[in-house]
């Protein structure tokens, strides 16, 4: 059973937090772990999949200027295929319609773009360069009026 709840930054939560995105996005890439610093200016609502005390799953969402974006799931290696993205993609979910928003957008790497379709995402770009890893990405989109 997985606990999924908002958790803010500064916390112990959140330095695990750091870990959990780093070895999910960035590691394999050899990039430095400094990447993983939020120095974009943005303000994000974070989420955390618990189990126990262990952080298992983070993801965020940003809802500024009329936006609604997801940035940077993450599920640690050992656990995932449990669902622990759809439950964070779920909670981000819930924000955004708080927010008053009908749908969200997300950048995929390539390679989990069958993933987030699964999810009801669709792609709604070519393949671009993104991210800070420099990594191919499509941009996708979902109506929170999907189930």
């Amino acid at each position: 059973m997985f606990v999924v709840r908002e958790i803010e930054p500064g916390t112990p939560e959140y330095e695990q937090a750091a870990d959990v995105r780093y070895d999910a996005l960035y590691r394999e890439w050899g990039l430095p772990r400094t990447l993983i610093e939020d120095t974009d200016g943005r303000v994000y609502r974070h989420v955390g999949a618990f189990d126990g005390e262990r952080l298992v799953g983070y993801a965020r969402l940003w809802l500024e200027d009329g936006q609604s974006k997801i940035f940077q799931l993450a599920v640690v290696g050992d656990r995932q295929g449990e669902g622990i993205g759809a439950l964070l993609i779920d909670s981000l979910f819930e924000w955004a319609r708080d927010a008053g928003r009908t749908q969200v957008e997300l950048d995929a790497r390539i390679h989990v773009v069958g993933y987030y379709e699964r999810l009801g995402f669709v792609a709604v770009s070519d393949v671009f360069i993104a991210g800070r890893a420099h990594t191919p990405h499509r941009r996708m989109r979902r109506s929170l009026d999907t189930p």
